[in-house]
Order: structure tokens, then sequence, then C-alpha cells
């Protein structure tokens, strides 16, 4: 067993014993990040030379995620071909315009198609074309998203939208991209609030259905 393996749990339980609702955080190579995730039960990313697990994902986090991805198939329905929406179990590589490796799983993503994969070895892939990326956030991960993932999500060429939703309270924030470097952000609280994706209307009240009554 590598140093690494040594270090992490590759359960959800042994994880959750660990470090709660906390972010973990082991030095690693690229090498030993795809090594591990190969074996580990849960995902985790990749950022300046650490591995950083995902922390425990709560029943409020879990449906908001199923609502708002039945949501953005609607937006982008199979027939479709030229977009797929992806659960959280797809990986999002950003290499190609940074100067390190960097692997994050957002809580959904939907991907331009057909799709460029960064492939590490045959059946170990990544996702590089995204043109909309939404996370829950919670406290343990809040600064993570903002402070770390946000100013790499906003330098993937391909995307243009991207999601903040909240669990404690009814609460989303939509950035949309105008120009290369310029997005625009709107904040909606309200239970009759909605936004548009793909000429799609998505109701707050659809997101957050055990909030409202």
């Amino acid at each position: 067993m590598s140093a690494v393996l040594s270090k992490l749990p590759l359960t959800y339980e042994a994880l959750v014993k660990l470090a709660g609702n906390e972010l973990v955080r082991v030095p690693a190579s690229f090498d030993e990040y795809w090594h591990f995730i190969g074996q580990a039960e849960f995902r985790a990313d990749f950022y300046q030379n650490e591995i950083i697990t995902m922390s425990y994902e709560n029943e409020h986090h879990s449906d908001i995620v199923t609502e708002l991805s039945f949501l953005l198939k609607t937006a982008y329905p199979g027939r479709n071909r030229n977009f797929k929406v992806h659960n959280p179990n797809r990986p999002i590589y950003i290499g190609n315009f940074t100067s390190d490796h960097s692997v994050f799983n957002p809580d959904g993503s939907v991907i331009a198609q057909p799709p460029i994969h960064y492939e590490y070895s045959p059946g170990m892939n990544a996702e590089s074309t995204p043109i909309l990326l939404f996370e829950v956030l919670s406290k343990s991960t809040r600064s993570y998203d903002f402070g770390t993932k946000l100013p790499l999500y906003k330098q993937i060429p391909t995307l243009n939208t991207i999601i903040y939703l909240e669990t404690k309270k009814v609460s989303v924030l939509v950035m949309e991209r105008e120009s290369k470097n310029r997005w625009v952000e709107t904040e909606y609280t309200q239970k009759n609030d909605f936004f548009i994706v793909n000429k799609t209307t998505i109701y707050l009240k659809d997101i957050y259905l055990d909030w409202i009554d």
C-alpha cells in the first residue's frame, strides 16, 4: 500500500469517522490521486498536489442535487445530442489552460458533446468541456467552493453558467458569462423566483421541495 493510501480512508463509513463533515487534505502526486480514486468509494478532488476528499452528503444536500439534476435533464433532454447532464460522479479536469493539473467534482454538470476527455489511463478519465456546473454549498465546503474552485471554473473556456445552491435556506446564486472575463451574478431567494437555463424556466420551488409548503 502506498503512503498516500495509508493516510486516507477508502470507504464512506471510514471517511465519516475520520472527518465527519470536514474536508480531508493529503499531499499526493497526480499519479497517486488517480490510483486512490480507483479504489475509494467516494469522490475526491486534486488541487496543488493534494488529494481533497469530499465531506459527507446530508439529506438536504442530496435532495437538492437530485431535484436540480432532474430539472436540468428537462432543459437538456436526452434527444438533444449536443449536451449531456452528469451527476456528481463525473470529474472535471482543468489543466490545458492552467499551470497545474486540477480535478474537481462538482455536484452536477452539463457537458458539451461530443465530449473531450482528459484520459489518465483506459477507463479513467475526466470531462473538460462543461457548459454548466453547479455546487450545493455547506459550512465545510463554502470557502473551498468559492475561494479555490470558482476562480478555476471561470477559466474553463466552454463554461457559461455556474450555479450555487444553499442548503440552510432557499437561495440560488446564478453566475452567467457575458464575455471572456466578465460574469454577471444574480441571487434568487423567493420560492416563486426562477432562472432560465437553455430557454427552460427553473423555479426555486421545484428545487427546494422539502422547504416549501
